[in-house]
């Protein structure tokens, strides 16, 4: 391991502005930016990784607040984002785990880019959400250098909290099988093609076969992760040659609410000719006509895991890193599986 003084020698720089840097003051005590990105370089070539974390809680005085980074996709719905809050809300009030939070938006595969941030102790844990595959190779090669939880995602390297999400693509198409469908269809982000992240749709798609349903080239339809994307995955899908699906899956809820439009207009009655099955349980599925049956996806009960964590690793409290899987049961509305009211 390098010492500063090392640092210090190949950057040309005194031993204390380099300490400055490091310790996350350079632009307190005004030190350019290109000054502290030449010793953040230096310092990673030699492997030397600064302790951002504790030395920000050591910086903040008496009341020793960490400072949490959540990182966002920007394609990653509002509402998903509400509900991560309404989960670490539970955790901010109890006085003992008192932490400051701040939203990091970020271009799915290019997390690398939020790198500097981490290097310039602007805060003393990470959260990650809906990175790429591209992203998650990239930081399990290249590891933070502070603590770091990843939501929604499975890792060998970082503590992780998730669902199976192979299992809510295969117990869907198990599913509408046990509800005598054989022509079935997905419509999914586009991202998800290209993404071994994207179980949910894998799992949907390779257990067709498996349970006798056909899924035609027509009906596997893809669009931007919007409600216009879903709308117009829905014409198209209807467009297809041949009869249209029974049974259709949303992987991403907002995408069936903005298809019910087309399939009304098709004179094509759900539940009756078609069912509909999406994932997330967000609130407006509650409020569609037809109410739409969903996966739950437990975003506030996992954000609430994930605060826990990465106060128990800023801390220095955590063992190994940990993995959290969670249910994900059905809810069933009008759109699939015969409707109940909801308690």
């Amino acid at each position: 391991m390098s010492t500063i003084k090392e640092i210090a020698e190949k950057t040309n720089l005194s031993v204390g502005t380099v300490s400055l840097v490091l310790n996350g003051r350079g632009d307190e005590m005004r030190i350019s930016k290109k000054t502290q990105e030449r010793v953040m370089e230096a310092a990673k070539s030699y492997g030397y990784l600064p302790n951002v974390a504790a030395r920000r809680l050591r910086q903040s005085g008496n009341k020793n607040v960490p400072v949490i980074a959540a990182f966002w996709p920007n394609d990653l719905s509002a509402d998903m984002l509400g509900r991560f809050f309404m989960g670490a809300q539970g955790v901010m009030m109890r006085e003992e785990n008192e932490f400051e939070m701040t939203i990091h938006p970020y271009r799915r595969s290019q997390i690398h880019k939020m790198r500097s941030k981490c290097e310039q102790g602007l805060f003393n844990g990470v959260i990650l959400t809906g990175i790429s595959q591209e992203d998650q190779e990239y930081l399990e090669l290249n590891p933070l250098g502070l603590p770091t939880v990843i939501f929604n995602r499975e890792s060998n390297v970082y503590t992780n909290v998730h669902v199976d999400n192979f299992e809510i693509g295969r117990k869907t198409a198990e599913l509408f099988a046990i509800r005598g469908h054989r022509r079935v269809g997905i419509i999914m982000p586009d991202y998800m093609e290209k993404t071994k992240n994207s179980q949910r749709q894998m799992g949907f798609i390779e257990s067709c076969s498996r349970y006798g349903l056909t899924l035609d080239e027509a009906h596997i339809q893809s669009a931007p992760m919007t409600m216009e994307g879903g709308n117009r995955a829905a014409v198209r899908m209807l467009e297809g040659e041949g009869e249209p699906p029974t049974a259709v899956f949303f992987p991403i809820s907002i995408m069936a609410v903005a298809a019910l439009s087309v399939f009304h207009g098709a004179g094509i009655k759900i539940p009756d000719q078609m069912e509909i099955m999406t994932y997330g349980d967000h609130e407006i599925e509650r409020y569609t006509v037809p109410s739409l049956s969903t996966i739950k996806l437990p975003v506030e009960e996992m954000a609430r895991v994930s605060i826990n964590l990465i106060l128990e690793a800023i801390r220095g409290t955590a063992g190994h890193n940990s993995s959290v899987v969670f249910e994900t049961p059905f809810i069933f509305r009008q759109s699939c599986g015969g409707y109940t009211n909801e308690l």
